[in-house]
Formats: C-alpha cells, structure tokens, sequence
C-alpha cells in the first residue's frame, strides 16, 4: 500500500464549531478569533474541549464534530483492499484507475503492479492475455476483468473525515490484512490523531 498528497481541511474550524452546542449566540468575530489563535498555536481551552469531546465513548454523539474534519488522498492499494474499503459509506472515492478502461493498456505496456503475495502463476495468467491481444483484432474486455488476480494494485483519490477515520481504525488496527494495518499507520501520523483519532487504541494495537 502507497498513500500519497494526503490533505487535511477545517482541522481548527470543526474543533472551534465544537463548542457551538454551548453558545446561547453566534458571535462570528469570536469564532474567528478562537480558529485564528489556533492557527497560532494558541486557545488551548478549545483544543482540551476538543480531546475531551474526541475521548468520550464512541456512538454518543460527542464525537460529531470530526465529521467536519475533511482528509483526501491517494491510495494505491489491491483490489482484496478495496473491496473492503468500500463497505464505508463516508469515505467518497473521488476517481479511480479503471481495469475496464486501461487494463488492455496496462498489460500491453507491463505497467501491472501486484502485491507481493500474488503467486507467479497468477501474473503470469495476466500477463499471457498479452499474446492474446496481438493474435486478437477485438479483445474480449471482459475476458481480461474476470482474468485479474485480485492483487492487482489500483489507485484512486478519497475524500472522507476524521470521524470515518475512527470508526475504520477501531475496526481493522488488528486485521489479518497487512495493507490495513499499513492504513491504520498512516492515519496514526495525520495531525492531533492520538487527540482525536486513535484516542485509546494506539496501546492496544502496539501491544496486539
């Protein structure tokens, strides 16, 4: 797996709009304040009512405000990886490589990338269907799809939130799958995540 031009958006702006449930009125000079401080470095209160709210227990509701905390990057990882990525409905693949639209491509070139545990003959089966294509005037693009190991790597770019981000850490720090251990490495080193993130698993994982 290979995480690449990885952003973070409204880090300070969602952990000022925290406090928002106890403000009898909006005040748009004070939010700003408070989000400039942050950007300074300064406000700890906001920040420490932040990790509080990040540390309560998850489903309470206390949590929400890391949905707003927005992260996009790309992803290359094995379609075994995408498809179980893909069970998490606040996770928007913005676009993706196309085995449909570039496979014939991709195996005419040897641009194929496999995770290593893709036994040879399984390359091999992928890469023979080279032959067939320059025996072949019309090639049978479903023949191909069908034909490809399912560690074929395949990148995309994906938009999700902080709050995704804990519910995916929860549920796969210990998978049997490499590549989501390698995820749950990478989100261990986005900004605040021991705050607000991985808050009470990080031991568990390192000791699993």
């Amino acid at each position: 797996m290979k995480i690449t031009f990885s952003r973070v958006y409204d880090l300070h702006e969602s952990i000022a709009a925290s406090g928002l449930p106890m403000v009898a009125r909006y005040n748009e000079g004070v939010f700003g304040a408070i989000v400039s401080d942050m950007d300074h470095g300064f406000h700890i209160s906001s920040m420490d009512r932040a990790f509080r709210l990040a540390s309560a227990q998850d489903g309470s509701g206390h949590k929400n405000f890391l949905s707003g905390i927005l992260v996009s990057f790309n992803v290359t990882a094995t379609q075994v990886w995408w498809m179980q990525f893909e069970r998490y409905h606040f996770a928007q693949i913005v676009s993706s490589m196309s085995k449909m639209h570039r496979l014939k491509e991709m195996i005419e070139t040897g641009c194929l990338e496999f995770h290593d545990k893709v036994f040879e003959n399984g390359e091999e089966l992928l890469n023979s269907l080279a032959l067939y294509i320059d025996k072949n005037d019309v090639v049978d693009e479903e023949e191909l799809v069908y034909n490809c190991p399912m560690g074929l790597e395949l990148t995309a770019r994906v938009t999700t939130n902080y709050l995704q981000l804990r519910t995916i850490y929860v549920q796969r720090r210990n998978h049997k799958l490499q590549e989501w251990c390698d995820f749950c490495a990478w989100i261990e080193g986005l900004p605040l995540a021991d705050k607000l993130i991985t808050v009470g698993c990080v031991e568990e994982r390192s000791n699993a």
